[in-house]
């Protein structure tokens, strides 16, 4: 007695094969984030059968897969058109997310934010001890002037 025909065993596996390359596009779709997640998407497996003139037991199979994905979603941005009257040169720029038309960014302003571009000084430029961070005082001369110290009571009663 013959095997009976199921799709997994159709066209030698063949029509399973497609069926599971077309789930595993779906799938992918329907995780992409440029697509809309609502969407619906469609897997059809057409099969058609044609009996041959002669013999009716003997069929003609075509097996088809198509899949129907969601389209990727659009994607939206605003432009500033600045035009330079001197030289007369027009540019286009994007706007930074949240940004003012003509703000300028602390990169653009020659202030680095990025901490590894960043030249912090190390504590012999800012005069401390490395190890202990305890500020060094630098020596001076003594002051060349009296240091004598004056009571006022003295001095505005005399």
């Amino acid at each position: 007695m013959a095997e009976k025909l199921t799709l997994a065993s159709m066209c030698a596996g063949g029509v399973q094969e497609r069926n599971d390359r077309a789930l595993a596009k779906i799938s992918d779709n329907i995780l992409d984030l440029n697509t809309d997640a609502k969407k619906k998407r469609t897997l059809d497996i057409k099969i058609v059968l044609t009996p041959s003139e002669d013999d009716r037991e003997d069929v003609a199979v075509e097996v088809q897969t198509s899949v129907k994905l969601a389209p990727e979603m659009g994607l939206k941005t605003q432009l500033f058109i600045n035009k330079d009257f001197r030289s007369g040169v027009t540019t286009l720029t994007e706007h930074a997310k949240g940004a003012i038309k003509g703000q300028l960014t602390l990169d653009e302003c020659g202030m680095c934010m990025d901490p590894e571009k960043d030249s912090t000084p190390t504590a012999e430029e800012l005069g401390c001890d490395p190890e202990t961070g305890e500020v060094l005082e630098e020596k001076s001369e003594p002051p060349k002037e009296s240091t004598k110290v004056i009571s006022m009571r003295d001095a505005v009663n005399s």
